[in-house]
């Protein structure tokens, strides 16, 4: 059985956004060993091993909003409840 087009496009695209994250950590490891030389290490060594971090602050920062997006949705959506309960009694008094 194959996989739909867009569930494997899913999976490669998660894929993707680890990998840089894994791939510039080992040059790092890489390159403390010993392991690398000349202008690519010095390259290594200069690429900003905050990648993994600014990617965590932007995931922290977008379920916080979604929360409160959700509690602001449950609030209208309770609001409205009430709205249409004092709606439907006063149609029964009239």
């Amino acid at each position: 059985m194959k996989k739909a087009p867009a569930k494997m496009m899913k999976k490669s695209a998660a894929k993707l956004k680890k990998a840089p994250a894994k791939f510039n950590a080992k040059l790092k490891a890489a390159s403390a060993a010993g392991k690398l030389s000349g202008k690519f290490k010095a390259a290594v060594d200069a690429s900003p091993a905050k990648m993994k971090k600014a990617a965590m602050k932007l995931k922290k920062e977008s379920m916080a909003m979604m929360k409160k997006s959700v509690a602001m949705m449950k609030k209208a959506s309770a609001m409205k409840l009430k709205m249409d309960k004092s709606a439907a009694k006063l149609k029964k008094k009239k």
